[in-house]
């Protein structure tokens, strides 16, 4: 073999070494998840909808709150300039 022919031969090996264990690992995680991780994940589903939920009961009570609370803040008045005497 040639020095140019055995580069390509290890580099094409190394690719293979590399690409091997998330080939591996894919397969490993094709397996279903088991009962507990079924269970935190409705747990977790649960606690999404119990957020959207209470975000919605704000909402609603910033829109029924007195209008007079709410009111904007008054803008400052402009600051005049002072001439610079010559």
């Amino acid at each position: 073999m040639r020095t140019g022919d055995m580069r390509i031969y290890t580099a094409g090996l190394g690719l293979m070494l590399i690409g091997a264990p998330a080939v591996f690992a894919a397969t490993k995680d094709a397996e279903p998840p088991d009962r507990e991780m079924l269970k935190m994940m409705e747990f977790l589903r649960d606690m999404e909808m119990i957020k959207q939920i209470d975000m919605l009961q704000d909402m609603q009570q910033l829109e029924n709150s007195d209008p007079t609370k709410t009111v904007a803040p008054q803008k400052s008045p402009p600051l005049k300039k002072k001439e610079m005497p010559k």
